[in-house]
């Protein structure tokens, strides 16, 4: 008795969809962590600030800032690329015309 043929090929468009809702929620994600980022950045830099040259949390705050940046630069990169991935999956033929309509 045989179970199984070759596996099934699945639906272009049911393919396409969960790489959209994929796309969606990389997206979300990516948005809050460098949103989180943004505040870390902004604390560590008012703490600098505030803070003498001299004072012994300088040395951490600049090198939690620097991790920070970083940080959101990749998480930046990521935005950019899941991004470019989403419209390559709503838009396999590239965009035409106008991106906003009405303009």
């Amino acid at each position: 008795m045989k179970l199984s043929t070759a596996p099934a090929t699945p639906d272009p468009k049911s393919l396409a969809a969960e790489l959209d809702r994929l796309g969606s929620l990389a997206f979300a994600a990516g948005k809050d962590f460098n949103d989180e980022l943004t505040v870390i950045l902004s604390l560590a830099g008012l703490s600098l600030d505030r803070l003498g040259p001299a004072h012994p949390a300088v040395a951490g705050l600049v090198e939690l800032q620097q991790a920070a940046a970083r940080c959101a630069e990749t998480a930046r990169c990521l935005l950019l690329f899941t991004q470019r991935s989403r419209d390559a999956i709503r838009y396999p033929g590239g965009r035409t015309g106008h991106a906003h309509p009405g303009h």
